[in-house]
């Protein structure tokens, strides 16, 4: 992880992800003034961005573009992903109930392999 005295940590996940408690658990572990950067779809990133303000923690929220529509037609998160994670991120916290059952969690697989790819931490949370 970072030698900063605080971590950038990108929250992935579910768009039904309902569970604020996990996040919660997850995010208060954090360093103080840890910045969360995440999506702006509900679910996951919802959750993540109500208990970071909770917190007190700082949320920088990404959104797809024209040129993630362009890169990647029809599946425009895939760019979004890939902006986010070059944010200079130390940690991947990850949430999703089907995480790793086949067919499903395609959004969250792909950041969680961006992720294994760039030597970045990883933490999933099935519940």
């Amino acid at each position: 992880m970072s030698e900063r005295p605080f971590l950038r940590v990108l929250v992935t996940g579910s768009t039904t992800w309902d569970n604020p408690d996990t996040v919660r658990r997850a995010l208060s572990q954090l360093p103080p003034h840890s910045v969360i950067v995440t999506g702006d779809t509900p679910g996951a990133d919802a959750c993540a961005v109500a208990v970071a303000a909770e917190l007190g923690l700082s949320v920088q929220r990404m959104k797809k573009n024209r040129a993630d529509q362009r890169a990647f037609p029809g599946e425009a998160w895939r760019g979004l992903n890939e902006r986010m994670l070059a944010t200079g991120i130390d940690l991947v916290l990850a949430f999703h109930a089907d995480y790793g059952k086949p067919g499903c969690a395609r959004g969250t697989g792909h950041m969680v392999e961006l992720a294994d790819k760039s030597g970045t931490e990883i933490r999933i949370f099935r519940e």
